[in-house]
């Protein structure tokens, strides 16, 4: 039986924003892997590395660090040459971000969000392309790093089984998006699991899921799923993150490194 006029094009838009935003999510909560460091303290600093387990690029390796100085925070990808790919920089009023930006070096991505009251302005960049956009939102919106400290501190009660469903911003799609976490148990060590999924019923079959872990102290410590660098447009790169924490006789002399000017 043939399908409704305009039926095809629907769904062939669904999993294109389905797959946009698989990218987005991931990528997310992989590139700012300062964030659950920094989720109790206004300085701080750690490290990760990522391992590509995806046909493309396969053992591809890739190094990540990242800080938080006072109110503005970072992460930053680079390939084995030591070459910077990827970059995210988040600018705080408080608990809540009011200034993010993106960066993807490799295609030429950068985009920029600035939250004033019940909007998201957006300057995005791609390529020789340059758009605006202003979204109009309630409520919390996160973005960058800030899912990742939201769903830390919400870890008791997913640890309790209580799914949480939350709001993030897409920058360089320009939208917000409804997400669901939930807990999906205790592993090795005291391992915590969470999934991430759309809170669509309608994207969920089309979004892959994502694992993002916290060790027993709440601290994020790993995850699988999309990176958040791309050697090509449009060529999406999967993977699993390790990260680890400087000891404390590290830190001190690591702090200077978080002396970067925000936001250029």
């Amino acid at each position: 039986m043939s399908s409704p006029r305009g039926s095809g094009g629907a769904r062939s838009r669904l999993i294109k924003l389905s797959t946009l935003f698989h990218r987005a999510i991931t990528s997310l909560a992989l590139c700012l892997t300062f964030a659950a460091a920094m989720a109790q303290a206004e300085d701080a600093t750690l490290n990760g590395e990522a391992e590509v387990t995806s046909k493309a690029e396969r053992g591809a390796r890739f190094e990540l660090g990242g800080g938080r100085c006072g109110v503005f925070g970072y992460s930053e990808w680079r390939d084995g040459a030591g070459v910077a790919i990827a970059r995210e920089e988040l600018i705080y009023d408080g608990a809540a971000w009011q200034r993010y930006r993106l960066q993807r070096m490799t295609i030429s991505q950068d985009v920029e969000a600035t939250r004033e009251g019940g909007y998201i302005h957006l300057d995005i960049r791609d390529g020789e392309r340059r758009r605006k956009a202003r979204l109009e939102v309630e409520g919390e919106v996160l973005a960058g790093p800030t899912l990742i400290t939201h769903l830390q501190a919400q870890l008791r009660d997913l640890r309790r089984g209580t799914p949480i469903e939350l709001q993030y911003l897409v920058a360089e799609q320009a939208m917000v998006l409804g997400l669901r976490a939930t807990s999906i148990g205790y592993g090795a060590g005291g391992l915590t699991n969470v999934r991430l999924e759309a809170s669509s019923a309608l994207l969920r079959p089309f979004v892959p899921t994502t694992l993002i872990t916290f060790d027993e102290e709440g601290r994020f410590v790993g995850m699988q799923g999309r990176l958040l660098p791309q050697r090509q447009r449009g060529v999406a790169l999967d993977g699993v993150i390790r990260v680890t924490y400087p000891v404390e006789e590290q830190l001190a002399s690591m702090k200077p490194s978080c002396n970067k000017s925000a936001l250029s």
